[in-house]
C-alpha cells in the first residue's frame, strides 16, 4: 500500500506541476492596433492586423472599435509610458502597436510596439515603400523584424506562472526518495524558455530617428473656372477729372502646371527644383461707355519660371522666379475721346508659396508674390504717364478637398494690385500723378497631383 500511495502521490505532483505551465503556454499575446496616423491609415491598419493574427503565431488581435473607444478616452492620445501602461490595462493588451504613413511618391511606414507591462518600447521599424495600399514590404517583413520583441510582452509573466511547481513538488515526492530523484529534472526543464536569449536581440531593434526626404509630387496641375474682379483709377493731379474703370463681374479660365523633372533621374535636394507655368483669360468680355455703347474687351495673365519646393514634415514650403504679362485692354473705335488706356503690364516676378494638410482630404494653400513692372503699355505712353514706375503685389489664399489620391478640388481667391507713379519733375504739366490697377478673381477647379 505505500508503493502505491507514493505512486499516487508522484502524478498528482506532476499533473499539478505541468498544468500551470501548459495553461501559460496556451495563453495568447493579446495585441492592440491603434490607428496609424497620416493617409492610408485604415490600409496600413488591416495589414498589421492581419499580420499580427495569423493563426499558429500566438497572438489574439483586439477589436478595433474596442482599442478606439479607449484611446478617445485619453485627452491628446497615449503619448507618455504611464498613458500607455493605462491603456493597456484597460484593454487587456501585452503589447500596443502605433504606426504612420508620412509621404506622397513614396510612403515612410513606422511602426512601434510598446510593452502593455509598463509602457516602454519594445521595438522600432522603418520601411520607405512605394505607394501601395497593400503594403507588400510591410506585410513580408513585419513577423522577421518584429516577432521577436512581440514575444517580450506575454512571456514577461511566465516566471511567476512556472516557479510554482518547486514548492508543490518537494514536500511531495520527498518520502519516496529514489523514486522521485528521475522524473524531477523532467518537470524542471520547460520552465526555462527562451526568452532570457532573446532579450539582446530586443535592445538593439529600436532605430534613432534621423532626417526623412518627403517626395512631393512630379507633376501638379491645376484647371479652373474664374470670377473676375477689376478697379482702375488714376490718382493725384487731376484724378477727379478722369475716368475711372469698374468691371463687377467677368468670366475666366485659368490653368497652372508645376512640373519637376529631375525626380525622374536623383531623389537629393534637387529633385524639388521645377518649372512652372500660369495663364487665365477672360471670355465674353464687353465693357460698356457711359453713352451707352459696348466695345469687346480681352484680359489674360501669363507667367512662367522657376520654383523650388521644400516639403517638411507638417507643412511645404516653394520659392519661385517668374517672368509675366498681364493685359487689359478695350477694343475702342480711333475717334472714340474715352480716356481709359489699354494696359500692358511686362514684370518679373518673386513669390512664396505655404501647404498645409490639415486632414487625409482637407488642406490650406497660400501664396504671396512682388512684382517689379517692366513696362505698362499705352499707361506709360506720351498721351498718358510718359514717366513712370511701378510695382505689384499679389496673394491667393485657397482651401483643397482630395476626391482620390490623385485628384482634388480646389476653391480660393486671389488678389493683384499695381501701383504706378509719375516720376514728372515738380511744375511740369502732367496728365495724371499716378494710377492704381486692382484685380480679385475667385476661382473654383479640379487638380491633379502624380
Amino acid at each position: 500500500m505505500s508503493r502505491i500511495a507514493g505512486w499516487t502521490v508522484l502524478v498528482l505532483a506532476l499533473v499539478v506541476s505541468y498544468r500551470p505551465a501548459e495553461a501559460a503556454q496556451a495563453k495568447k499575446t493579446q495585441v492592440a492596433v491603434l490607428r496609424p496616423a497620416g493617409p492610408q491609415a485604415d490600409a496600413l491598419r488591416r495589414v498589421l492586423t492581419q499580420e499580427l493574427g495569423k493563426k499558429g503565431r500566438g497572438r489574439e488581435v483586439l477589436p478595433a472599435k474596442k482599442v478606439d473607444a479607449q484611446v478617445k478616452l485619453i485627452r491628446g492620445g497615449p503619448k507618455t509610458d504611464e498613458q500607455r501602461q493605462a491603456l493597456a490595462k484597460k484593454l487587456g493588451a501585452d503589447v500596443l502597436i502605433f504606426a504612420s504613413v508620412k509621404g506622397t511618391k513614396r510612403w515612410d511606414v513606422e511602426v512601434r510596439a510598446y510593452s502593455g507591462k509598463d509602457g516602454t518600447l519594445l521595438a522600432e521599424e522603418r520601411w520607405d515603400v512605394r505607394t501601395n495600399r497593400a503594403f507588400p514590404d510591410v506585410r513580408r517583413e513585419l513577423e522577421p523584424k518584429l516577432g521577436a520583441a512581440l514575444k517580450a510582452g506575454p512571456e514577461q509573466r511566465l516566471p511567476p506562472a512556472v516557479t510554482p511547481p518547486t514548492p508543490v513538488s518537494e514536500p511531495e515526492v520527498a518520502p519516496p526518495a529514489p523514486i522521485a530523484e528521475a522524473p524531477r529534472p523532467a518537470v524542471v526543464k520547460p520552465p526555462p524558455p527562451t526568452v532570457k536569449k532573446e532579450e539582446p536581440a530586443v535592445k538593439p531593434e529600436p532605430k534613432a530617428d534621423g532626417p526623412r526626404d518627403l517626395d512631393g509630387p512630379i507633376l501638379e496641375a491645376l484647371l479652373s473656372g474664374q470670377g473676375l474682379f477689376r478697379r482702375f483709377n488714376f490718382s493725384g493731379n487731376n484724378a477727379s477729372e478722369l475716368p475711372d474703370y469698374s468691371l463687377n463681374s467677368a468670366a475666366a479660365a485659368s490653368l497652372a502646371v508645376s512640373y519637376f523633372p529631375l525626380s525622374h533621374f536623383t531623389d537629393g535636394m534637387v529633385h524639388n527644383l521645377g518649372i512652372v507655368a500660369r495663364g487665365s483669360r477672360a471670355f465674353g468680355l464687353s465693357t460698356r461707355l457711359p453713352d451707352g455703347s459696348s466695345y469687346g474687351t480681352t484680359a489674360q495673365l501669363l507667367e512662367g519660371g522657376l520654383r523650388f519646393r521644400l516639403p517638411l514634415r507638417w507643412l511645404e514650403v516653394s520659392v519661385g522666379a517668374l517672368y509675366g504679362t498681364h493685359s487689359f485692354a478695350v477694343e475702342l473705335p480711333p475717334e472714340s475721346t474715352f480716356s481709359l488706356p489699354d494696359v500692358d503690364y511686362r514684370f518679373a516676378h518673386v513669390e512664396l508659396g505655404l501647404r498645409k494638410a490639415l486632414t487625409e482630404r482637407w488642406a490650406i494653400a497660400a501664396r504671396v508674390g512682388y512684382q517689379h513692372v517692366l513696362s505698362s503699355g499705352e499707361l506709360s505712353s506720351d498721351d498718358y504717364l510718359p514717366e513712370l514706375s511701378g510695382s505689384g503685389l499679389d496673394g491667393e489664399l485657397a482651401v483643397e478637398f482630395a476626391l482620390t489620391r490623385m485628384l482634388g478640388l480646389r476653391v480660393g481667391g486671389e488678389m493683384r494690385s499695381y501701383s504706378f507713379t509719375a516720376d514728372a519733375a515738380e511744375g511740369a504739366p502732367v496728365f495724371a500723378g499716378g494710377a492704381k490697377d486692382l484685380y480679385f478673381s475667385g476661382q473654383l477647379g479640379v487638380y491633379l497631383r502624380l
